[in-house]
């Protein structure tokens, strides 16, 4: 199976994070009128147990909020008005309108596939933006949605696809599945909730859109899918949650999981290279480490148990700094990066990670083409 036609779209509002920052602590400050605090103490807070300066540079957005100075003309946080912002109900309708924008476009630009997957944590709407797309193929599209699995969302998805492609007999001849991911997670943010886990959480998301292709055909440039994998690790189902609230989806996240993740990381991809015949040693020595960069300390974690060198994890932290971390449309960006980036060569090994509720690890090995 071969990954290609990588296609991301840049959300139209972008603040750098100094920006995004002070903008939080605004939120916070007229959502909680009576607490005491100014907003300079809410910033003080952010800059403290926040992603800093130094590892995201600018975040893009689906929302106009991040831009307006009037609270009053804000369609998802009118915080004066409504503290924690509009309603579930408001978020998924703007997220509704957006993603059916974003789908027209896309396929503006591209042919239909045989199967599309939807993928995405941040708003469900049936029928979905996809198959109100997918309708207007001149031939049938069969449209699947990969729904609410977060940050590891691309490996799910993928798994689904090489299967579409693999059961001729069974579902028919299928010659290209298109994966698309639209994460807006700003929509559900809570200025109103203002706990150092939210605000850590607040620091790090950001929106993003992009469509590839799986096929059976091999591309001139691309990637080859050589294996994927996926553990629960035990005991973590607390450690990062993702539910759906009156106001919005709300995240908890403990302070812990980078360490949960490093702990398990090299039995993880011990285990996985060896049964399926490949040498970590082997791996770790000529691969390029396309990890999700969930926040830089899961990053460290990674290189430390791993022994990596950090050119073996550039790729990652760039992105990081370049657009924050866009839940399930992440991984795929990086992908992106890594296929243009002209200096890492043809036949090189691409070991990817991706992290999620569960706690679940996702693993995956490709050769650049």
């Amino acid at each position: 199976m071969y990954l290609q036609n990588f296609h991301s779209i840049q959300p139209p509002y972008q603040k750098n994070q100094k920006e995004c920052l002070e903008w939080l602590s605004e939120a916070h400050k007229l959502a909680q009128k009576n607490q005491g605090y100014s907003q300079e103490d809410y910033l003080k807070m952010l800059q403290r147990v926040g992603c800093p300066e130094t590892q995201i540079e600018k975040r893009y957005f689906f929302i106009p909020d991040v831009e307006r100075s009037n609270w009053d003309d804000k369609p998802i946080y009118p915080v004066k008005a409504n503290s924690h912002g509009v309603s579930m109900h408001m978020r998924h309708e703007y997220y509704h309108k957006t993603v059916k924008e974003l789908f027209e476009r896309i396929y503006s630009e591209r042919a239909f596939p045989d199967d599309l997957i939807h993928v995405s944590c941040t708003g469900y709407i049936s029928p979905s933006a996809a198959q109100m797309t997918a309708v207007k193929s001149p031939k049938p599209v069969t449209v699947t949605h990969s729904y609410h699995m977060g940050c590891y969302g691309a490996f799910p998805a993928l798994r689904m696809a090489s299967g579409f492609l693999a059961n001729e007999n069974i579902l028919g001849k299928k010659l290209t599945v298109d994966l698309v991911h639209t994460e807006l997670c700003s929509l559900h943010l809570n200025p109103e909730d203002p706990t150092l886990e939210q605000m850590v959480i607040q620091s790090l998301f950001a929106d993003g859109c992009i469509a590839y292709s799986m096929s059976t055909q091999q591309p001139q440039k691309g990637f080859k899918v050589l294996s994927l994998y996926e553990e629960l690790i035990p005991n973590t189902t607390a450690a990062m949650e993702w539910m759906v609230s009156d106001w919005g989806m709300k995240m908890s996240l403990s302070k812990d999981v980078p360490m949960m993740v490093g702990d398990k990381i090299r039995d993880f991809t011990t285990r996985w290279l060896k049964e399926r015949g490949y040498d970590l040693t082997h791996v770790v020595k000529n691969g390029l480490f396309a990890v999700h960069p969930g926040g830089p300390k899961i990053i460290d974690q990674v290189v430390k148990h791993l022994e990596l060198d950090q050119s073996q994890v550039a790729h990652s932290r760039a992105l990081l700094r370049q657009r924050g971390n866009m839940s399930s449309a992440t991984l795929p960006h990086l992908w992106e990066q890594i296929l243009r980036d002209d200096s890492v060569p043809s036949g090189t090994p691409i070991i990817s990670y991706a992290f999620g509720p569960g706690l679940t690890v996702c693993g995956s090995l490709m050769e650049k083409l």
